[in-house]
Parts: C-alpha cells; sequence; structure tokens
C-alpha cells in the first residue's frame, strides 16, 4: 500500500515536477470533481430524458421504476467509462514516457559490442521505472477516494475492478479520435454495448448511436476534470 507521506528522497527520485504529496491531494480531488461533474451537471438522467423525448420512448414518468434502474446502471457504467479516460490520460498530463524504445536499445547494443566483454556496467535505468511509481500513486489514491465516495464494500471494489478490466481490454482496439470512431461502423466498445443493452434493447442500434454520443460527452467531462485538477500549482 502507498503512503500518503512520501519523504524528500522519494521525492529526489522522480523526473516530474509534481511531488508524490501533491500528486496525492490532485489524485483524490480528481475522483472528487469526476462524480461532482457526473452527478451535479445531471449527466446521466439528461441522457435518458433527452432519448426518451427524442425517440418517444418510456421516460421517468412512464416507468418510474425501470427508470430507476436504468439511472442507477447507467451512472455505474458512466464513472467506469470517465475513470479510465482520466487513467489513460496521466502519461500526457504528467509528462511521462512509460514505454521504451526497443530498436534504439538494440541499436545501442550492438554499437557496444567491441568493447570490454563484461560490457557497460553502468546500466542504464528504463524511463517507466521512474515514471511508474508516480503513476501507480495517482491511481492508487484516485481509487481509494473513489470508493470512499462511493462507499463501496469489499464486493463493490472486486466488481468495479473486474469491470474495469473488461473496459480496458476491449477498449484498446477502439479509435481514439471520435470522428475516426464515427466513421467506421458507428460507435463501438464496452460502455456502447452495454448501455445500449439497458438503454433500449429492442432498437440497439439506434441506442448504440446514442451511447456512443454520450460517450463522447463523458471523455469531455473526464478531460475537464484533469484539466481542473492540474491547472495550477498549490502549496502542499
Amino acid at each position: 500500500m502507498l503512503r500518503l507521506a512520501a519523504d524528500s528522497r522519494t521525492a529526489r527520485k522522480f523526473p516530474m515536477s509534481y511531488r508524490p504529496r501533491e500528486l496525492v491531494i490532485r489524485a483524490r480531488e480528481a475522483a472528487g470533481v469526476l462524480l461532482s461533474s457526473l452527478d451535479h451537471n445531471e449527466l446521466v438522467p439528461r441522457f435518458l430524458d433527452m432519448y426518451a423525448a427524442e425517440f418517444r420512448r418510456p421516460g421517468r414518468a412512464d416507468q418510474p421504476g425501470h427508470y430507476r434502474e436504468q439511472l442507477e446502471t447507467i451512472r455505474r457504467e458512466a464513472i467506469l467509462v470517465m475513470a479510465l479516460r482520466v487513467e489513460g490520460a496521466l502519461p500526457t498530463r504528467l509528462k511521462v514516457r512509460v514505454q521504451m524504445r526497443a530498436a534504439v536499445t538494440r541499436r545501442k547494443k550492438q554499437k557496444g559490442k567491441k568493447k570490454s566483454r563484461g560490457g557497460n556496467k553502468k546500466a542504464i535505468k528504463p524511463a517507466w521505472d521512474l515514471a511508474i511509481p508516480l503513476l501507480d500513486l495517482f491511481r492508487e489514491e484516485f481509487f481509494v477516494a473513489l470508493g470512499q465516495a462511493l462507499r463501496w464494500t469489499d464486493e463493490d471494489a472486486r466488481e468495479f475492478w473486474r469491470d474495469l478490466d473488461v473496459y480496458q481490454r476491449l477498449s484498446v482496439r477502439e479509435p481514439r479520435h471520435p470522428a475516426k470512431r464515427r466513421s467506421q461502423s458507428g460507435a463501438s466498445g464496452p460502455f456502447v454495448d452495454r448501455v445500449a443493452l439497458l438503454l433500449d434493447p429492442s432498437l440497439m442500434e439506434q441506442a448504440r448511436r446514442a451511447a456512443g454520443k454520450f460517450q463522447d460527452e463523458l471523455h469531455a467531462a473526464a478531460d475537464r476534470v484533469l484539466r481542473k485538477v492540474f491547472s495550477h500549482r498549490r502549496a502542499n
């Protein structure tokens, strides 16, 4: 378990401009702002109401019990897709690179073959060895704060992590840019499929298009969360 407090030696190991304690504060704030932007702006109720009105489907007044069930379940899906968006944007926000260029590494090894038999004794530490601790620190504190705000039980947490893993695996194949997604065979991905099934299983393609547009809206909201959280420096 990563601790909230970090000593000065830990802070000096990281090549980025954020100290560990500062990242902890921003991570916990990001979780709160994410839920606030989702709930205070009523993104999910507005989505459901607009869909019902546009396509003349049953809404909150027609089937209140079903509406509440839809609202709760789609809200959870929305949190999943926003959390995944935040997690995916972290390397850019923290200005870190977590991938090693294998081709460059191979060229360096080839150039050094004629040197001493033992090679270079001073190993070069991969960039991600320094970047990943910061990313992990932010992610851990973000999800801890999210779980506390949502009052997760242990079972809730396990279900969330399982679903987030499904989202991560299935979202890898999706084009990142919304225009490219729309230019292909329509909206796709786990959020689109699951929300469409919850929203209107009798008209799946119509529901998938609506869910795809809503996903873009949630991505934009998650981007605003990170912009707000990282918008200025703070004294911590």
